[in-house]
């Protein structure tokens, strides 16, 4: 055996026993300190000053950590309020044309843009086309709760049509509205392209796609004094 080899042979044997006593230094400081590691900045540094500067890194990294968590729950907790206030303001509505107007108004509070399409919407802005939406899904959905992220012009104009003014470069959520069969789609859009991502959580948006999906099988349109009115302005 070559000298080298018994110099790798030997390090490998004390990298491996300092792999399995990880205390071995603990009563040792003398030797601590006389240990040195290169290091291109600074020169050989004792090993105590880079265990040091790798406890502050891992220090700030956590302190960053715990600020981007504590943003997070922020933001969590006022999204969760608001869409506590919007429910409740749907469902005091007795026409299916105010809730559809309540979910835009919050979204627009928001930054976003709501859109609701529907199957069998008596209005044609609001309407949905079931065979464009199948091809939106099929290719888009297979099965998942929610689509999240940008959204070719294509696919755009399978739900919304071809005059929507819907961001060109924005991303997009997409959940469909069931209620024992598809009854259309809720979708809101953003003109930042990263603030919809497919990681993100749907929780409020899919509980909001619930109660919505109950209030399309159970109000009318437009209430018969609405279309009263309606007639005689007209």
């Amino acid at each position: 055996m070559s000298q080298i080899e018994a110099d790798a042979l030997t390090a490998e044997v004390v990298a491996e026993y300092l792999r399995d006593n990880p205390d071995f230094f603990t009563h040792r400081r003398d030797l601590v300190d006389r240990l040195a590691l290169p290091n291109q900045e600074q020169g050989a540094v004792s090993l105590v000053h880079v265990q040091m500067n790798r406890q502050r890194q891992r220090i700030e990294e956590l302190e960053e950590e715990i600020t981007s968590l504590m943003s997070l729950a922020k933001s969590n907790d006022r999204t969760f309020h608001e869409f506590m206030e919007l429910q409740e303001q749907v469902l005091k509505c007795e026409t299916l044309f105010s809730v559809v107007k309540a979910i835009e108004e919050m979204a627009k509070s928001l930054g976003l843009v709501a859109y609701v399409r529907l199957l069998d919407s008596e209005s044609g802005y609001y309407s949905l086309n079931k065979e464009n939406y199948q091809r939106f899904a099929t290719n888009h959905l297979n099965g998942k709760d929610a689509y999240l992220g940008r959204m070719r012009k294509v696919d755009r104009e399978l739900l919304l049509g071809e005059n929507s003014r819907a961001p060109e470069m924005g991303s997009y959520v997409v959940l469909p509205l069931y209620k024992k069969a598809l009854q259309g789609v809720l979708m809101f859009s953003s003109s930042d392209g990263g603030h919809f991502q497919p990681h993100m959580d749907t929780l409020f948006l899919r509980h909001l796609a619930l109660v919505l999906s109950h209030l399309i099988e159970s109000l009318p349109w437009q209430c018969e004094d609405h279309e009263r009115i309606s007639s005689t302005s007209a």
